[in-house]
């Protein structure tokens, strides 16, 4: 009778089951290089192409709103980041006038 060597014996179980992860491959997913998306001027132009790109049938209307939401929350997010820092400009500012 042959034994067979036993595992390591360890603490670790897994949490869940795991599932292997589906890759679709698309050709189209790559037509357009990547845009700037650094001012809201480019985020806006963005969205503007993704406008004409929807109503020329380039883009699924479905695509075209989620991208569309995406670029939405990009924006909200810029306009926090420069509030964020415009606030902190002022606060430096009073900090230091009221050193004075």
């Amino acid at each position: 009778m042959t034994t067979k060597p036993e595992a390591p014996a360890t603490n670790v179980r897994p949490i869940a089951s795991t599932k292997a992860l589906q890759v679709i491959e698309s050709p189209e997913i790559n037509r357009h290089p990547s845009p700037r998306l650094g001012t809201a001027a480019e985020v806006r132009m963005e969205m503007a192409r993704l406008y004409r790109d929807a109503r020329a049938g380039r883009v699924e209307v479905a695509d075209a709103t989620k991208l569309a939401y995406i670029l939405t929350q990009l924006a909200t997010i810029m306009q926090i980041d420069d509030l964020e820092q415009r606030t902190a400009a002022l606060e430096r500012v009073l900090k230091q006038e009221g050193r004075r």
